[in-house]
């Protein structure tokens, strides 16, 4: 078996240039990502104490989807409490490294 025959097969590849973004790019970017996620954590909310309400006044019989729905909204919300959390307390790193 020659194994100089595999360096030939290589061939030449092209050279990907990666886009660089400005910083109000990234900022848009983060911020609007942000917000998004901020919107699909309340709306969850809203969804869960709407379904409650409507199984407290007997319109829903299905105990399983007001379950589902209140889970799912409290994970959302503890993922976000956490998000929030480290990145508190990255900035409160930062704060303390000296110049």
């Amino acid at each position: 078996m020659d194994i100089n025959a595999l360096s030939r097969i290589g061939g030449v590849q092209p050279q990907i240039q990666p886009k660089t973004y400005s910083v109000d790019e990234v900022s848009k970017s983060f911020s609007s990502f942000l917000s998004d996620a901020m919107t699909q954590v309340n709306q969850a909310q809203l969804e869960s104490a709407d379904l409650t309400a409507k199984f407290a006044a007997g319109q829903i019989q299905d105990i399983h989807q007001v379950t589902i729905a209140g889970q799912k909204s409290s994970v959302m919300l503890q993922l976000t409490m956490q998000v929030r959390n480290k990145v508190i307390e990255s900035y409160q790193e930062i704060m303390r490294m000296p110049l």
